[in-house]
C-alpha cells in the first residue's frame, strides 16, 4: 500500500517538474535576443546598355539589421526601421530588409540615370568617340554600415558613403546613430548632452583634437588654437558637438567629416573623451 502511495506522489512531482522546465525554456526563448545580420546587394548597371563601352555606375549596399529573437520582438522592428532611415538618409524605413536593399539599389540607379542619360544621350547623338568620353560619367558608390552594443546597452549604428561621381575627388562621409534598446528611437545630442554644457564639451573635445593633430604631424608643438589654425584646423568654424557621436563602452566618440574642421586632405577625426571627463556633462538617464 506505501509502495503504490510512493509511486503515485513520484508520478505527480515527475509531472510538475517537467511542467516547471517547460515553462522555464518557453520564458527563456521569449526574453532571448535579436542576433545582428547583415544583407548585401552589389550591382553595376550600364548607362546606356545597347551601347558598346556603355559607362557604368557600380553600386555595393551592405545593410547591417537586427534579426527579431521572435514574432513578438517589436522593438527589433522598431530599431530597424530607425536604422533604415539612417542608411537612406531619411528617406525609407519600416521594409523588409530584402526590399529595403533593393529600394536602395533601384534609388541610386534611377538617380544616375537621371543625372547623366540626357548628357551621355547628346554626346552619342553628336559622334563623340568612345574614348572621348569623359569618364566622369562612370559613377561609384559604396555605402557599408555597422551596427553594435555601446553604453548601458545603447545600439550604436555607423553608416559610412563612399561616393565617385566624377568631382576632382572621391568623397566619405559617415552618419553616426545611437539607438534606445527600448524605444528604437535615435538619441539626439538634447536627449544626451546636458543642457548649457557645449562650451565645457567642447574644450574636453579641443584637447583631444589637438593630440591628434600633433600625433597626425608627428610633432609635440601644437598646444593653443593658434597652433591648430597653423596646421589649417578650424579655420573657417569653431568647434562645437556634431551630431555624429557614439556612446561607445569606453568614452564618447565624436566624428567630424572631412571639410568639417580641416581640408579633405586631412581626412576625418574620430576623437574619444573618456567617461571620467565627460560623466557630469552627460543627462541623467546616460549615466544609469
Amino acid at each position: 500500500m506505501k509502495k503504490n502511495i510512493f509511486l503515485r506522489v513520484a508520478i505527480v512531482l515527475c509531472s510538475v517538474i517537467s511542467f516547471m522546465t517547460t515553462g522555464c525554456i518557453e520564458k527563456k526563448q521569449t526574453a532571448g535576443k535579436p542576433a545582428i545580420t547583415s544583407i548585401q546587394a552589389d550591382t553595376t548597371v550600364s548607362l546606356k546598355p545597347d551601347i558598346d563601352q556603355s559607362p557604368t555606375c557600380q553600386i555595393h549596399l551592405d545593410f547591417m539589421y537586427l534579426k527579431p529573437y521572435s514574432e513578438t520582438d517589436s522593438v527589433s522592428r522598431r530599431i530597424n526601421a530607425t536604422l533604415q532611415k539612417t542608411f537612406s538618409e531619411g528617406k525609407l524605413a519600416g521594409l523588409s530588409p530584402e526590399t529595403f536593399i533593393d529600394s536602395v539599389r533601384q534609388r541610386y540607379i534611377s538617380g544616375y540615370k537621371s543625372d547623366l542619360l540626357k548628357y551621355y544621350e547628346a554626346d552619342i547623338h553628336n559622334k563623340v568617340s568612345a574614348e572621348d568620353i569623359p569618364q566622369w560619367y562612370n559613377y561609384e558608390y559604396e555605402i557599408t554600415s555597422e551596427l553594435s552594443a555601446g553604453r548601458n546597452s545603447i545600439w550604436n549604428y555607423q553608416v559610412t558613403t563612399f561616393q565617385n561621381t566624377g568631382g576632382a575627388h572621391p568623397n566619405t562621409w559617415g552618419k553616426w546613430v545611437n539607438i534606445d534598446p527600448e524605444t528604437g528611437n535615435e538619441l539626439t545630442r538634447e536627449e544626451v548632452f546636458a543642457a548649457d554644457a557645449e562650451k565645457s564639451i567642447c574644450n574636453l573635445i579641443l584637447k583631444q583634437l589637438t593630440n591628434e593633430a600633433n600625433t597626425r604631424l608627428e610633432t609635440d608643438t601644437i598646444s593653443s588654437m593658434e597652433g591648430l589654425h597653423a596646421a589649417g584646423i578650424l579655420l573657417d568654424t569653431d568647434l562645437y558637438i556634431p551630431d555624429n557621436f557614439l556612446l561607445k563602452e569606453d568614452g564618447v566618440t565624436f566624428l567630424y567629416n572631412r571639410y568639417e574642421i580641416a581640408p579633405y586632405s586631412m581626412g576625418d577625426f574620430q576623437l574619444t573623451v573618456p567617461y571620467a571627463e565627460i560623466e557630469t556633462f552627460l543627462q541623467n538617464r546616460q549615466h544609469q
